[in-house]
């Protein structure tokens, strides 16, 4: 019994091994995503790093997460600038919207939040699938879109894994704010990661 709890390849050891990737993983998106511009390349290093630990090819997170943020970094840039000139004006449409008053505000906010979260969703595979592509920026985004018609509940749970940290800040209390960039820091965006890609491994039936 002592011997199968001390065991290297015990349930217990395999899921605290996996935390510690996790939070790897976490520290080391947000260390290089830090010049925010390069938040594109850590997050698609981020995604191949998590595929690998799920294929148990990975053996050192923070070299191959250092070798897959270079990979592809002109292309993960411009895909950077584009995806956040998006969110940029989802913001801002929305920002804008919420200082309008009248009776039809309310049913343009909520339209705009559809149309966002449509857009949104076929963007949500763009990053997970540009480390181990050779596509080119626009035929990245073709297939991320392409995908999203395919599976369009698949495409939405990753923009929610990507985006809960947001929607945490806004619905937390107030005592608990301080607490949620440092949970997404050292744990939660390494987590969102490896969930994001073992659920496309298992949706499209990826190695």
């Amino acid at each position: 019994m002592a011997a199968s709890i001390f065991s290297q390849n015990n349930p217990f050891n395999d899921v605290m091994s996996t935390i510690g990737d996790m939070a790897m993983i976490s520290i080391a998106w947000t260390i290089c995503s830090i010049p925010v511009v390069t938040v594109g390349a850590s997050t698609a290093a981020a995604c191949e790093v998590s595929r690998e630990l799920q294929n148990d090819s990975s053996h050192s997170i923070f070299r191959n997460f250092w070798k897959a943020f270079k990979r592809r970094f002109p292309t993960t840039l411009a895909l950077t600038l584009i995806v956040a000139a998006f969110w940029a004006l989802a913001l801002f449409d929305l920002w804008y919207l919420s200082k309008q008053s009248g009776d039809t505000i309310s049913v343009l906010y909520g339209v705009t939040v559809a149309v966002i979260a449509i857009i949104g969703s076929a963007l949500a595979f763009v990053f997970p699938l540009t480390g181990r592509s050779k596509l080119s920026v626009g035929e990245q985004l073709k297939q991320s879109i392409k995908l999203a018609l395919m599976k369009p509940h698949i495409a939405f749970a990753v923009l929610a894994l990507t985006i809960w940290p947001f929607v945490a800040v806004l619905i937390a209390p107030q005592q608990m704010l301080m607490l949620m960039p440092l949970l997404w820091i050292f744990i939660g965006a390494g987590a969102s990661f490896y969930l994001q890609m073992l659920l496309i491994r298992k949706t499209f039936k990826l190695a």
